[in-house]
């Protein structure tokens, strides 16, 4: 880390070299970078829960085969958020916890359902997935760390069955909004861009406990 950054909280540094050791260099932060810690802090997000997070991110990453070189830290907020809605069900007390996950589990379980029975036959590569999400929902205590991977599967399969000018329209998109300059992580921008349209184009469901 730099000089600047030894002179910032123990919050932020514990995070930042968790982070810079899985990511690898460049060794500092980025002003984004800096602000999602902040936001992470403002919002009372312990720190091992975003260790925690961070850790899932980067273990997916590995599993699935993907450079880690260039990763910022907003790339890891779904993970982050996922591991504080868990922290947050497991410290409201099991007996209280249990009804919400439940809802969660059946909620999921119908549009994963509904999702599988309406595949077109161009996107029946992605039933495989659908149904071991479907096995894993029908646990009394479904492994949330599977369906995490399970949805990384599926976003991985869209990204790289969309077309270049489908790729090039949402960069366009991100640029604009950012009036013609380069965003700090455009690629995940644009990545969760066209991820998001392909799923809402095709209805794809989901799988992860985390959107419902």
């Amino acid at each position: 880390m730099t000089t600047e950054d030894k002179g910032q909280s123990g919050y932020y540094q514990t995070i930042a070299r968790a982070f810079l050791e899985r990511r690898g260099g460049p060794f500092f932060l980025s002003p984004k970078d800096q602000s999602t810690i902040a936001a992470w802090e403002a919002k009372r997000i312990p720190v091992r829960v975003v260790l925690e997070g961070i850790g899932r991110t980067f273990d997916g990453l590995r599993t699935r085969r993907r450079g880690t070189k260039g990763v910022s830290l907003s790339f890891c907020e779904r993970q982050v958020d996922a591991s504080f809605a868990q922290h947050k069900d497991r410290t409201a007390g099991r007996v209280k916890a249990a009804e919400p996950r439940t809802g969660k589990k059946d909620r999921a379980r119908r549009e994963v359902e509904k999702g599988l029975r309406a595949l077109p036959p161009e996107d029946k590569e992605l039933a495989p997935l659908l149904q071991a999400a479907l096995d894993a929902l029908a646990a009394v205590k479904p492994d949330e760390a599977a369906l995490e991977r399970l949805d990384a599967e599926v976003e991985d399969i869209l990204w790289a069955r969309a077309t270049a000018a489908e790729k090039e329209a949402a960069a366009a998109e991100v640029r604009k909004k950012f009036r013609g300059r380069r965003p700090e992580g455009l690629d995940d921008l644009v990545r969760r861009k066209v991820v998001k349209a392909s799923r809402d184009g095709r209805r794809i469901p989901h799988v992860s406990l985390f959107y419902y």
